[in-house]
């Protein structure tokens, strides 16, 4: 009997597993965000099926540059300018190296975006330089 049981626990075990194994890179914000990478944000991108919110500070991007066709509001303005958004279209969250774009897609599904991305990666790692305009001040 103890047998049975230990081997069903094991069962039951292995399959929560395989089920949370098998489970895209979403994190759980009254809602889900899923995490892509740059390659993955290209793909949306040439798809024309989401805008890049850049959310870096406005001296990051002056020295860096923005991504053509990016919504530009940075992180601690965001809140603030979210009437700036449509809640319908879908949003690629990107930065510098992927940490405040994180706690923007978290921003953005507390108050009722549907279709976000957050991109893991930024501009510190962004391959496609021939898509980078540089900014005026």
């Amino acid at each position: 009997m103890k047998k049975i049981f230990l081997s069903m626990l094991l069962l039951v075990l292995g399959l929560n597993y395989t089920s949370f194994a098998n489970t895209p890179s979403y994190n759980d914000v009254e809602g889900y965000y899923e995490t892509v990478s740059l390659s993955e944000v290209m793909d949306i991108l040439n798809k024309n099926k989401g805008t890049l919110l850049d959310v870096r500070n406005n001296d990051e991007v002056e020295k860096t540059g923005l991504v053509k066709g990016t919504k530009h509001i940075p992180l601690p303005d965001l809140e603030k300018r979210l009437s700036e958004l449509n809640k319908d279209e879908t949003y690629i969250t990107f930065c510098v190296s992927g940490n405040r774009s994180k706690k923007a897609a978290e921003i953005l599904k507390k108050n009722g975006f549907k279709n976000i991305y957050n991109s893991k990666e930024g501009m510190s790692t962004w391959p496609y330089k021939d898509m980078v305009e540089p900014v005026k001040k």
